[in-house]
């Protein structure tokens, strides 16, 4: 479990993070269930090799939460209390995407995007039932997927999956918050073609990449390395459903991902 008081572990001036903190202490105190999620998530959930984020030029750009639609109520009036609002127009255009976009009323370059239940962007990742298994992040097999659901995955999000794996030891058994559990994430992909296929395809691209982050020690590279190999392996040897069996015969040759169309910000 990441430890939401360590703040000597990070530069706190960053005013993302400074923001991270106060809004997480609120809604602890509060006792709002509010889960962090995106680049802050990755920083957070690994103090011992957050440094990697610095080297690699990894830059905060985003705070994300998770959380559900019973607890939206208590959510808005969170961020409402500490300065946020809202548009009406806004959160109907992002209703079937089941996210809510909330700008700081006094720095209004800094918004927060809550997704509710879920995260549906080119491929779902399921929230229900989880996010009390970790705090103050979603629990470190849905902050994988947060990245491997993207099918065209971006530098930035490399990096994190690096720094992420190289904290983390890869289980294929369920043993706690610190090791990344692979049998809900199998579960998920061996029931389901296209979202297996980018989420493999994402662990050959990282591995490819490794090398072209001279940062990295080669200590780094072979952890990394073995244990995306140890993953890959276990996601590849798994049975498959009929379901997914039958959409592995059309392959790529039909979409196998949701399109994704920016709200603009």
């Amino acid at each position: 479990m990441a430890d939401a008081d360590s703040r000597s572990t990070y530069p706190t001036k960053e005013p993302l993070l400074e923001e991270y903190y106060r809004i997480v202490e609120s809604a602890e105190r509060r006792n709002v269930l509010l889960r962090v999620m995106g680049s802050i998530a990755f920083r957070i959930h690994c103090p011992n090799f957050s440094y990697l984020a610095e080297r690699m030029e990894r830059k905060l750009t985003d705070i994300d939460f998770a959380s559900y639609t019973k607890e939206s109520g208590k959510v808005d009036d969170l961020l409402r209390d500490l300065g946020y609002t809202t548009q009406s127009y806004v959160q109907l255009a992002v209703a079937t995407m089941g996210r809510s976009i909330y700008w700081n009323k006094d720095r209004p370059s800094m918004h927060v995007d809550v997704f509710w239940d879920r995260l549906s962007m080119n491929h779902t990742v399921d929230f229900k039932n989880r996010l009390e298994n970790d705090k103050p992040t979603i629990p470190l097999p849905e902050l994988l997927q947060e990245k491997f659901q993207i099918v065209n995955i971006n530098l930035k999000d490399v990096k994190d999956v690096i720094m992420l794996i190289r904290e983390h030891d890869v289980s294929e058994g369920e043993t706690g918050s610190e090791v990344i559990d692979m049998p809900g994430i199998i579960k998920v992909l061996s029931n389901d073609w296209g979202y297996c296929y980018t989420f493999t395809e994402n662990i050959k691209k990282v591995m490819h990449l490794l090398s072209q982050f001279e940062t990295l020690s080669e200590e780094d590279r072979h952890i990394v390395s073995t244990r995306l190999s140890k993953m890959l392996n276990a996601i590849e040897s798994a049975p498959k459903s009929y379901k997914w069996k039958l959409r592995a015969k059309i392959g790529t040759g039909r979409i196998w991902y949701a399109e994704v169309s920016e709200v603009s910000r």
